[in-house]
Formats: C-alpha cells, structure tokens, sequence
C-alpha cells in the first residue's frame, strides 16, 4: 500500500483517490465504504477528492472497456502528473486495473504500489522513509477497516514488519516500496 506516502504528501500537494468498486454484493461489506472515507480522511484526503465507481468486484475483466473509459475521464479531468495504481499480480481486478491504468496514463508517471498478499514475484525499485508518525497514520487508517479485521495482512504486526522489512537493504528503518513504471520529470 501507500497510506504511509500518502499521509507524507496530503497536505503538500492534491491527491485524488479512484475507488472502481464499492464492493457492496457482498454483505459482509456493507459499512466498506464509510470505512474507506474515514480511513482516507484519516490520511488527508477528503470526500471531494474521492471518485467513486461501481464496477462489480471480481467481473472487472468484463467492464474492461468501461473502466478504460472512465479512467479516460479522469484522466482529462483531474491531469495528473503521477500515478500510483495496483501492480500485476494474482487478483483478477488488479490485473484489469493496471492494465487499463497503462493505456490511459502511459504518458504520465506510473508507480506500483505494494500489495503482498496477491503479488507473487515482486522486485521494489523505489523506496519512500517514513517517519514513525506516517506508519502511525497509517495504521490508524488501516484500524478503520472493520470489515477486514480479521485479515492477517491488516494485522498491525504485519504491516509494521512489511514496513521495517523493505528497507533493511538500504538501512532505512521505516519505508514503503514502490515499483516505477515510467518516470517523467
């Protein structure tokens, strides 16, 4: 994820935040979306800088062309200068994303963010320190999530531990990891 980056940056420059799924076919999650706005908010970014989809969880292979679409939209709207989108991996939604997310960004910086318990061969090229208040911040975040409490990658000692983890190479003590796509500056 990138809760820790995020929290860094909110109040420096404008984040959007794109939701292609409220993910309500599931009963189980029917208080998901109160609990990602409180999470975002926790993080500094508002109701008004979330753009909400409804895609339906697991058939976005289906609405493929849509999302394309929407994005597109997006894209023309908001101009941003960099993108941070899910990574390639195991999940059939996130594959759909990040495929779509290339063709419609493909001129813009593009940045994976971490995702380990769907990623199975992942290769970090960027890594962002976090201070103790950042991973504070987002974990706080994360405690929001009601709905996955359950879920070992919420675990506070799993997310403390990937964050310690990714920079014992570079001897950072505290950091995300990314992988850059494209880097335009």
């Amino acid at each position: 994820g990138c809760g820790g980056l995020l929290n860094r940056i909110s109040k420096k420059t404008p984040i959007y935040v794109v939701i292609l799924s409220k993910n309500q076919k599931n009963p189980a999650n029917k208080n998901l979306l109160k609990e990602q706005k409180v999470s975002l908010k926790t993080l500094g970014i508002n109701e008004k800088e979330t753009i909400l989809a409804d895609f339906i969880t697991r058939e976005f292979s289906y609405s493929r062309q849509e999302i394309c679409d929407f994005l597109w939209k997006i894209n023309k709207k908001i101009k941003p200068t960099c993108v941070f989108i899910p990574p390639m991996d195991l999940h059939q939604d996130h594959q759909v994303c990040h495929n779509e997310s290339l063709r419609v960004f493909r001129t813009k910086s593009i940045i994976e963010y971490e995702i380990p318990r769907s990623e199975s061969n992942r290769k970090s090229l960027m890594y962002v320190k976090l201070s103790k208040k950042d991973l504070d911040m987002k974990l706080k975040a994360l405690s929001y999530y009601k709905t996955y409490k359950n879920k070992n990658y919420y675990e506070k000692s799993s997310i403390v531990s990937k964050c310690q983890s990714a920079g014992i190479r570079l001897e950072i003590p505290l950091c995300e990891s990314f992988n850059i796509i494209c880097l335009v500056v």
